[in-house]
């Protein structure tokens, strides 16, 4: 994922869920976050489909597994991956150089912090499992993500209830639900 001037406003992420979000014709983000469901497999929910459509619309795609027994390999063509626990997958971070990597869920400094030095690519603040926008952001630790914003160099995610939605803060990207 790029990263931006300040002046320029947050860049925008969309999040869909495989085999629940119907396939756009474009988008409109700079990332797309492919929420994966354990109960979905790839073939069926047409995976290749979200991976043509992000390359021709040159929009990163980053996967998250839903997987709550521990984290699934990102499937081959994908841009990067979530990490819901980067202490358990910096190891991924050597095994997928290129990729990026966004640690999620984070709800404290400590677990934010970590994140970044297990080398993470990017944060995202919020309920990234939430089954839709208004409880993904409930799950903001509103005073965290500005403390991040202002004082580290790793840029974040921060959920938001429409594309218009600039964070007073000014976090680098915000993150809307496709659809």
């Amino acid at each position: 994922m790029a990263t931006m001037d300040d002046d320029e406003g947050p860049q925008l992420v969309q999040i869909a869920t495989l085999g629940e979000t119907p396939l756009p014709k474009t988008l409109a983000g700079v990332a797309l976050i492919l929420k994966m469901p354990e109960d979905v497999s790839p073939t069926a929910g047409h995976l290749a489909d979200w991976i043509s459509l992000c390359a021709d619309q040159e929009c990163a795609l980053i996967t998250a597994s839903m997987n709550t027994n521990g984290e699934d390999l990102p499937p081959n063509g994908v841009d990067g991956f979530v990490s819901f626990d980067m202490a358990a997958d910096r190891a991924m971070r050597d095994d997928f150089p290129d990729m990026q990597i966004v640690a999620a869920n984070l709800t404290s400094r400590d677990l934010a912090m970590q994140a970044g030095e297990f080398g993470a690519d990017a944060l995202f603040f919020g309920d990234l499992r939430a089954d839709n926008q208004t409880d993904m952001m409930a799950g903001i630790e509103h005073e965290l993500a500005e403390w991040w914003v202002e004082m580290m160099e790793i840029p974040c995610i921060i959920p938001v209830a429409s594309q218009a939605d600039d964070p007073d803060f000014a976090p680098e990207f915000i993150a809307v639900a496709l659809g």
